[in-house]
């Protein structure tokens, strides 16, 4: 019977445990959600700096295959 009062003794502390985190998590949520927000804004940045970054390179290459190709001969023909 001592083992019945200390289970329940467990249980009751788990189900408090968790009642408190059941009450905590919106403000945790609310709480990351303007971090959120500036994560993505960062991110979309980021996202328009390697696209013009990208873009540079592209016109780069086909700038440099439209320019003439310099042949080398070798000796031995």
């Amino acid at each position: 019977m001592a083992t019945a009062g200390g289970l329940t003794i467990v249980f009751a502390l788990i189900a408090f445990f968790i009642g408190v985190l059941w009450i905590l998590m919106p403000f945790a949520i609310f709480g990351t959600k303007p971090m959120l927000r500036e994560l993505i804004n960062e991110q979309k940045k980021t996202n328009k700096l390697l696209q013009e970054q990208a873009d540079r390179a592209k016109a780069i290459r086909e700038a440099a295959q439209a320019l003439p190709r310099k042949v080398e001969h070798s000796a031995a023909t």
